[in-house]
């Protein structure tokens, strides 16, 4: 585990506006779910392993990709410096109305958007090279262009040594209706992962709901 700088931040939860943001995103979970892929927000492990291979006292801007209600938005400002700079995407209007009025933090740019424009986005704010990639989106249901498009983006706005981490839920293989004896198949999602980076770590989180592997890619 590389070093967090731990910094102020005064926008704590208390167990009221947690359960509010919990409510919303099992909402829009229902309403959504091949996008969320999850009724579940993620947990303080998955949340772990998905920051603890960032070295936050060298990381001064961050892109986070499929923000939800902000739980890992959070813990990532915890983690940051007071000079830093955090642009977290979302394409979900509910998401992105609930993470602006409720954490509200100088270093924070909320992005209503998709992913596959990110470069774009980064341009207009100036943002420059990124240093890391935080992407809880869900690769494993979108169609083989949009995930090969947003990973191209994120390849062309890394710095160089930049650092990707993406997680994909351990769920079982899916029955094709009609044919109980066929399952679709598995997206091999680091096999994706390494067409575009050279070095891939991964780890399981079995305490997650549902559990997931962690990709960590380095540029």
């Amino acid at each position: 585990m590389t070093g967090s700088v731990l910094t102020p931040y005064s926008q704590e939860t208390g167990g009221s506006k947690a359960r509010l943001a919990y409510r919303l995103f099992l909402r829009e979970s229902f309403r959504t779910i091949r996008v969320t892929a999850s009724v579940f927000p993620s947990s303080r492990f998955l949340t772990a392993a998905m920051l603890d291979h960032v070295d936050f006292r060298k990381t001064c801007t961050v892109a986070e990709l499929g923000s939800g209600t902000g739980v890992m938005t959070r813990e990532i400002l915890r983690r940051m410096t007071p000079d830093s700079r955090l642009f977290a995407l979302e394409i979900n209007r509910n998401f992105v109305h609930h993470l602006r009025t409720s954490c509200q933090d100088r270093r924070l740019t909320v992005l209503h958007t998709d992913a596959s424009n990110l470069a774009d986005h980064l341009r207009a704010h100036d943002a420059g090279a990124i240093h890391a990639v935080i992407s809880s989106l869900g690769l494993t249901g979108m169609k083989a262009e949009q995930r090969a498009r947003i990973v191209l983006q994120v390849e062309a706005c890394l710095a160089p040594n930049g650092i990707m981490t993406q997680f994909q839920y351990l769920t079982p293989l899916a029955p094709v209706p009609g044919l109980p004896n066929r399952q679709i198949p598995w997206f091999q999602e680091r096999q994706f992962l390494e067409t575009y980076f050279p070095n891939i770590s991964a780890k399981r989180v079995l305490l997650n709901l549902p559990p997931a592997v962690v990709f960590t890619c380095r540029k």
